[in-house]
């Protein structure tokens, strides 16, 4: 049979029909300037430094969340204030991880943007909980900025009667909070260059870090392996005395941090159990030292290093004199029990010194010339580069060999002279960062002080406060002791001790530096030059 012809169009002629549409379209996009090229450069991930890290900063606590959440899910707490936090971290951190990726240059400005706001952004969104959960927003960022900067300040009076998911939070964001010092001055600055570096140094007094970048890249894990392997000892440790899964994690959180956070009241005397405070002290103390002290240790093998090491020798000897005189002058008055004295002298010695702030007794009962020991040691703090707070034994040290250098050339003007330690000449720059901060440390105490009596606050407990807050300790005198509680301040009162929190902790001049015109036009500047360059390409 003969076909009929079909009548319309051909199969050539309807591809051509669909392909003409798409020509216009792309002849149109061209006229435009856009192109396969374009669309590629618009997607490819642009290179950010600051945005990318404060990513990694989102997610990371977007992830942290989960840990109260399942506290609460497991107590039976409302989810709610988890949940909230949860996604919007989540969905902050997310697109910038996807849309920016690390810079090939990080410049000074930038590290130091990154690394100060970076306790301000957690301390923001690490507050949502406690805000949902009933607290005034003044003291939650309060709350949540003396966890994270491992102060141990707070301003519950009943501790226990708060939900424990958001007890948990309390103390883990003093564990992060300490983990994060470990990983801004050892892992983070050495590897952000030259800039990096000149921050790391001023950190590293005394210390070799001329090629501390590429031993920070070989071996950066292992010294996260000593932080959780310390934790995990301790969780352990706690574990065999019976006080429970719960405490154990809340008081090794507080503890590995040198923050000082107790799901009680009481703190560690309501635990009434010697092992307990035995186990504290020990890692208070191993916390309080340098870590990259304990790395030396471990990857050369060599438990003497410590003792080789003049700041740890120093604090060593600080600790032992203050807790055996202070043993002395408690003996008979209260204590009649020589294990006891040497105890609770030994706890609080190293408590207050490693800025923990634990109690085992309220210690602004003692007399007066151990509560003056604990305020010294509140004031000089741990080691460089550990958890601890205060100004730290290394820049005692420098300051004393400073003072006498300065004594010798007054004697012999013509005289060279050379600071060192460890064996290591210091240059003029270390001298001077470790000058500019202890001067930043005794202005800020000052300050501080000066704002709180002005506000009707007693001259004893705005020194004590300002000194607690300025060096991360906690604790203070009179009703701010270490039983005691903040939440009777004026909210101004705790604004001032909030920033005041937040600059010790980050040793002032990057906190100080952040004030000054000149920081924000060098920032701006290479910004404009960076959105230049891009614009030309």
């Amino acid at each position: 049979m003969r076909r009929e012809r079909r009548i319309g169009p051909g199969r050539n002629e309807r591809r051509e029909l669909k392909i003409r549409p798409m020509r216009g379209i792309r002849r149109m996009l061209h006229s435009m300037g856009i192109n396969h090229y374009f669309i590629q450069d618009k997607i490819a991930r642009k290179g950010n430094t600051v945005a990318y890290l404060f990513g990694i900063l989102f997610l990371f606590l977007s992830v942290s969340l989960l840990a109260p959440m399942a506290v609460a899910y497991y107590y039976g707490d409302d989810l709610r204030p988890w949940i909230y936090p949860f996604l919007l971290t989540a969905a902050l951190g997310i697109p910038l991880l996807l849309r920016f990726q690390p810079a090939e240059m990080t410049r000074a400005t930038e590290a130091l943007f990154v690394v100060t706001n970076a306790w301000l952004m957690v301390t923001v969104f690490g507050a949502i909980p406690y805000v949902l959960y009933g607290m005034s927003v003044v003291d939650a960022m309060f709350e949540t900025m003396s966890g994270f900067t491992t102060t141990g300040a707070t301003i519950m009076v009943s501790i226990e009667s708060w939900p424990k998911s958001l007890l948990f939070w309390r103390s883990m964001t003093q564990w992060l909070g300490g983990a994060g010092i470990i990983l801004v001055f050892i892992t983070i600055f050495p590897l952000l260059g030259v800039a990096g570096r000149s921050l790391a140094r001023k950190e590293f007094a005394g210390m070799d870090v001329q090629n501390f970048s590429r031993r920070i890249q070989e071996e950066s894990m292992k010294f996260h392996y000593i932080f959780f392997g310390l934790s995990a000892a301790m969780v352990l440790l706690l574990l065999l005395t019976g006080i429970g899964v719960y405490d154990s994690f809340t008081v090794m959180f507080s503890t590995l941090s040198t923050g000082g956070f107790s799901p009680h009241t009481e703190s560690i005397a309501f635990y009434g159990n010697v092992m307990v405070e035995w186990i504290v002290i020990i890692f208070m103390f191993l916390a309080g030292t340098n870590f990259y002290l304990h790395f030396q240790a471990l990857r050369n093998r060599d438990r003497k290093a410590y003792w080789r090491n003049g700041e740890f020798r120093s604090y060593f000897i600080i600790l032992a004199l203050a807790s055996a005189v202070g043993a002395l002058f408690l003996w008979g008055n209260p204590y009649t029990d020589a294990f006891e004295v040497v105890t609770d002298s030994t706890f609080q010695m190293i408590s207050v010194m490693t800025s923990t702030g634990f109690a085992t007794t309220d210690f602004a009962l003692w007399r007066v010339e151990v509560v003056f020991i604990l305020l010294l040691l509140m004031g000089i703090g741990g080691c460089t580069a550990s958890t601890a707070g205060g100004l730290k034994v290394a820049r005692l040290v420098l300051l004393r060999k400073f003072i006498t250098t300065t004594l010798h050339k007054t004697v012999h003007p013509r005289a060279m002279f050379s600071i060192k330690l460890d064996g290591r000449t210091l240059n003029e720059g270390a001298i001077t960062s470790v000058m500019a901060i202890v001067v930043c440390y005794i202005g800020t105490s000052l300050l501080s002080a000066a704002a709180l009596v002005f506000m009707g606050i007693q001259p004893d407990m705005a020194v004590s406060a300002a000194v607690s807050a300025v060096s991360n300790c906690g604790p203070a005198l009179g009703e701010l002791g270490p039983l005691g509680t903040y939440g009777g301040l004026p909210d101004m009162a705790k604004v001032v001790l909030t920033f005041t929190m937040w600059a010790g902790r980050l040793e002032f001049l990057t906190v100080f530096s952040l004030l000054t015109p000149v920081f924000w036009r060098e920032l701006l500047r290479y910004r404009r030059g960076e959105t230049r360059l891009s614009d030309q390409k």
